[in-house]
């Protein structure tokens, strides 16, 4: 599998592009980053995945707690712990159309 660098609207951090098992995958690594980065790019990335063959990839030092409440109408997620205490979050839309989602809301609350 070949990841490749994607240019995302908004986002302030690299976002890879691939395919695997006919799912596009969209993956970025806001670990290193500080409030409100990691919320600015999943925001931004979440916006790529408009059909159920496409997920988003989030690797962070913990679960974002704060981003969950904004998407979850539209969007379902699983949390996996890594070794080195990072977390790998990845991200689906639970059906396809219209989104409830404002993207723009990418601040952090807390």
């Amino acid at each position: 599998m070949e990841k490749k660098p994607i240019e995302v609207t908004g986002a302030t951090e690299p976002f890879l592009t691939y395919e695997e098992d006919g799912i596009t995958y969209y993956e970025f690594d806001s670990s290193l980053c500080t409030p409100p980065a990691p919320m600015v790019n999943a925001m931004s990335g979440l916006k790529l995945i408009d059909t159920p063959d496409k997920r988003l990839i989030m690797i962070n030092m913990k679960q974002p707690m704060g981003l969950f409440p904004k998407i979850e109408k539209d969007f379902s997620w699983r949390v996996e712990e890594l070794e080195d205490e990072k977390v790998k979050l990845t991200f689906s839309r639970k059906s396809e159309g219209d989104t409830q989602t404002d993207f723009d809301n990418n601040q952090c609350n807390g």
